[in-house]
């Protein structure tokens, strides 16, 4: 084997050993995304330069794609197509705004990073339940849940635009909590909502994008819905799904709020 052949293979096994620790353990990961979120964030900020975010994200959507498997791929296509038909459709009918976007109003890099986001918050939940369930301590991550949520929702009524309409937000974001059916499958919800909706809380602070109205609990019901749609895609492909009563009702109430919502007819 010649010396080039000798190095390249190395090179490669040692990026890849790196990456896996990178993205099974929690601290560096978490740190990792807060730098990845918000340097994309602040360049484009200072430059609306579309392309140069677009290759970056590509490429960490292709490296959580090469260390996933099915369901991780899942939630990368399902999440980067929903979401960016998504945004160009919230765009014409105004429900947001972007700083820039070369394709109706969206920018390039939207679509790898809406994967991507999404991704990483269900990854980050999933290493730490696995590295720390074993704990004395996990089960008080309850009460964390329990505070945050009656924090959030004190910032959100005060603050933002929870006060506007607080009955059908509440309404909406109480179903797609009711897609979940243990504990277990509330606290990936919970944590995937909060994670995405202070990712779309930093790009709305820095104006990146802009909402005339913000509601946490309003984004994170979407959220948490297409979370569901992730999973339930890929129960459906290995035929292990089961259908709870309360589970389905939610699931039509919603998906017709969404379809609604998305020819311009309802805004919530």
């Amino acid at each position: 084997m010649s010396q080039s052949g000798r190095i390249f293979p190395s090179t490669g096994s040692f990026i890849e050993d790196k990456s896996r620790i990178l993205l099974n353990n929690f601290l560096y990961f978490f740190f990792f995304m807060l730098v990845v979120i918000f340097g994309t964030l602040i360049f484009y900020i200072q430059t609306q330069i579309e392309i140069v975010p677009f290759i970056v994200l590509s490429l960490l959507w292709i490296l959580f794609w090469k260390n996933s498997e099915l369901k991780g791929r899942i939630f990368l296509v399902t999440a980067s197509v929903f979401g960016y038909v998504h945004e160009l459709i919230g765009v014409h009918f105004e429900y947001f705004t972007y700083l820039g976007g070369i394709i109706g109003g969206v920018p390039l890099w939207i679509l790898p990073g809406y994967g991507a986001i999404f991704w990483s918050s269900h990854n980050l939940w999933k290493i730490f339940e696995e590295n720390y369930s074993t704990k004395d301590w996990f089960e008080k991550v309850n009460y964390f849940f329990a505070a945050s949520f009656v924090l959030l929702l004190a910032a959100d009524y005060a603050l933002f635009d929870l006060s506007l309409n607080p009955l059908a937000i509440m309404i909406k974001f109480l179903l797609a909590i009711m897609l979940f059916k243990t504990i277990t499958g509330l606290r990936l919800a919970w944590f995937v909502g909060f994670f995405t909706v202070l990712t779309e809380f930093s790009g709305e602070t820095l104006g990146t994008w802009a909402h005339p109205d913000f509601s946490f609990f309003s984004l994170m019901a979407g959220y948490i819905f297409l979370l569901w749609i992730c999973l339930t895609i890929n129960d459906l492909i290995k035929k292990e799904k089961t259908w709870g009563r309360v589970e389905a009702v939610a699931a039509i109430l919603l998906t017709i709020y969404y379809i609604f919502s998305m020819t311009g007819m309802i805004v919530v």
